[in-house]
């Protein structure tokens, strides 16, 4: 009688060893060649999306899924350049305003704030750590933005990579799978059909989320009589996309706007901010994750701080969907696979 095979112990042990080992080189090239990473996940997050818009497309009306897609990023285009149409040339004269606003504003809001002694040795502490703490940010921003053909020729970039590879995204999957064992293949193909399929579903929550962040931070203050609401509440929406950094950066100009009605309306506008956060926090996001991808806040957390250290800027505003996949491939391919077959 055939006894059962069984892994050995010291073979388990060197697998995950190996597993860990490949891991790592993985961080570290794509921290080597940082730039030419972010630009690919962008295509990938790109083709993510429409991928998202056209497979339902291609299910509900039988199209091939070239046509499909071909009407997935007509509707893409359209419904974001109509709506930017619609409000373009008011919100480029607030974009415009808000700009030359903000140094008066935290001119103001720094006077009344040294009036006091404990608001004196706050304004010490932050010029001793950094000078100005809006400008200073707000140069790191525009240095990260400088050289207007790089950033077109980046843009253009993620562009087509996200466009070819969500015309067909088989062809590059199998390409990297035959860089792989044969054994390996089938499980492999199955962890990123799992993470793809997790990422457009995060993509679209996120989005459902940053919508309805940005709609009620706009209407929220232009009931409280704020100037530039519009604006702000598109900024607010647009950093909604980066976790727990992006709204605070998005509550600093609107603060600083409102302080220069009143320092009453200033605290209102923050209140205003805490509030929508607690209800992107309490009721949206869990609306959307009944069918997204739910994530630790720790894990969030550590996501952004890492990835931040690692690639910058970039690493901000990619670090939620980079874990998002990393998370399901680990649990696909280390803790299924090793952790739960052999443990």
């Amino acid at each position: 009688m055939d006894m059962p095979t069984r892994t050995a112990p010291g073979a388990s042990y060197t697998q995950r060893v190996l597993i860990a080992a490949a891991v790592a080189a993985g961080l570290f090239l794509a921290w080597q060649v940082a730039d030419v990473f972010i630009l690919l996940f962008g295509g990938i997050l790109l083709a993510a999306l429409l991928r998202a818009v056209s497979d339902p497309l291609a299910r509900m009306t039988s199209l091939p899924e070239r046509w499909a897609l071909v009407l997935a990023v007509v509707g893409v285009v359209g419904l974001f350049g109509g709506t930017f149409y619609v409000i373009d040339e008011r919100l480029t004269e607030q974009l415009a305003q808000l700009a030359t606003q903000l140094p008066d504003a935290w001119a103001r809001a720094r006077d009344a704030i040294q009036q006091t002694a404990t608001g004196q040795r706050l304004i010490e502490m932050l010029q001793q750590s950094g000078g100005n703490p809006v400008m200073p940010s707000v140069s790191r921003l525009g240095s990260f933005a400088s050289g207007t053909l790089g950033a077109l020729a980046n843009t253009a970039l993620v562009l087509f990579l996200g466009l070819f590879l969500a015309a067909n995204p088989g062809l590059y999957k199998r390409g990297m799978l035959r860089l792989l064992p044969m054994r390996a293949r089938g499980r492999t193909g199955d962890a990123l059909d799992a993470a793809g399929d997790a990422l457009r579903r995060w993509l679209v929550g996120q989005l459902l989320a940053m919508t309805c962040v940005g709609l009620l931070t706009g209407v929220g203050l232009w009931m409280l009589g704020v100037p530039l609401a519009l604006s702000l509440g598109v900024l607010a929406g647009l950093l909604d996309f980066v976790p727990y950094i992006g709204p605070v950066v998005a509550a600093v100009p609107a603060v600083l706007v409102a302080f220069m009605q009143s320092p009453i309306t200033a605290l209102y506008v923050a209140l205003l901010y805490a509030l929508v956060q607690q209800v992107e926090g309490n009721v949206i996001v869990p609306l959307a994750q009944r069918w997204a991808v739910s994530l630790p806040p720790a894990l969030s957390i550590l996501s952004v701080i890492i990835f931040g250290v690692l690639f910058g800027f970039p690493g901000l505003l990619f670090a939620t969907p980079l874990i998002v996949v990393m998370m399901v491939l680990v649990r696909k391919l280390y803790v299924e696979d090793t952790l739960e077959r052999t443990g």
